[in-house]
């Protein structure tokens, strides 16, 4: 827990910080929080086309006839996550591109980060499945 003292000091400091000042340096400081975009609701990642989403969510709903409010949101989240690990595959191939110049630890390093999140795409799309399986049998 912090002091009043360390918290006056905070603050005072807080006020000396005038952030991004320049159009690059508030695009670039915009999206710090992002981590990966899935509960984005801009709808997409940054710099990835919204149209392939849109394509693939219409064919998931094709799919189903007379959807409930629940089943079209897993829907959604089918077709997001299908599309996440589309666009993960890109992802990955140049990022393993840029590692093969790093050590072979920062490269191990690397591929851990990949497949965990290969396989966040995956399960997410895979527990989004198995729900609207079962809604679909009630």
């Amino acid at each position: 827990m912090a002091t009043e003292k360390q918290i006056a000091a905070n603050r005072r400091n807080a006020l000396k910080s005038t952030g991004p000042r320049t159009p690059r340096g508030k695009a670039f400081t915009r999206l710090n929080a992002l981590r990966h975009g899935l509960r984005a609701t801009a709808g997409t990642p940054l710099g990835e086309n919204p149209k392939e989403l849109i394509q693939i969510r219409n064919q998931f709903m094709k799919c189903c006839r007379c959807p409930t409010v629940e089943q079209v949101h897993l829907l959604e989240q089918m077709a997001t996550a299908r599309w996440l690990w589309l666009h993960w595959l890109s992802t990955e191939t140049r990022a393993l591109g840029e590692a093969s110049s790093k050590p072979p630890a920062i490269q191990i390093a690397i591929l851990d980060r990949l497949s965990l999140r290969q396989a966040r795409y995956e399960r997410a799309f895979a527990n989004a499945f198995r729900e609207y399986q079962r809604s679909t049998r009630l």
